[in-house]
């Protein structure tokens, strides 16, 4: 609301002359202290617009922990250092592994060791020797794709033998039937009137 109506119905009665008389005839000009009327009315209208206060509350929500942090983030990330910590755990103890092995530089061959002789250390470019990794699924693995090999013979076969036979599409078949049908367009769209 921009004014009481108390105060607005007291400015437009004296605008109107409803008390201070006046001339306010018909058709004739306003008098100047109906103009100075209309201005402090107008004056008074400003001035309490520029007091209003406003009435919504802008200012933001409250905030609660449980939605400032973000649990699930934080596990999330504390889980993917563990998971880093424990690789470079892992690497360091490859590499103290690595560098413990004899050089083989020294002249030392392993002989005098007898069979436990270690492997020598890496030089620089060589690749380390693969072990041969025993799986304990080695024989439902072999299964699994000498199954696989056995299907895909079949769908050979069946490439094969469909391959020999003679195809069921004609071309020459397809392109009469293509032309009568461009012949029934063309009936059909001429009009007979």
């Amino acid at each position: 609301r921009r004014h009481s109506p108390s105060a607005l119905e007291d400015c437009v009665m004296r605008v109107k002359g409803g008390s201070g008389g006046g001339a306010g005839g018909a058709g004739g000009l306003p008098s100047p202290y109906v103009k100075w009327e209309r201005e402090r009315c107008a004056k008074i209208d400003k001035a309490k617009l520029e007091k209003i206060k406003p009435s919504v509350d802008a200012k933001s929500p409250p905030r609660f922990k449980h939605m400032v942090v973000n649990a699930k983030k934080l596990q999330l990330e504390e889980d993917r250092l563990v998971e880093i910590e424990h690789q470079n755990r892992k690497l360091l103890d490859n590499l103290s592994r690595i560098s413990e092995r004899p050089s083989g530089l020294s002249g030392d061959n392993g002989a005098s060791r007898g069979s436990t002789a270690r492997p020598k250390a890496l030089l620089r470019g060589q690749a380390p020797v693969k072990r041969r990794v025993t799986s304990l699924n080695v024989r439902k693995r072999q299964e699994e794709l000498d199954r696989i090999e056995r299907e895909n013979a079949l769908i050979l076969r069946r490439i094969r033998d469909q391959s020999n036979r003679e195809s069921e599409f004609s071309v020459k078949k397809m392109q009469s039937e293509w032309k009568e049908t461009l012949e029934h367009r063309k009936r059909a769209s001429q009009w007979i009137g």
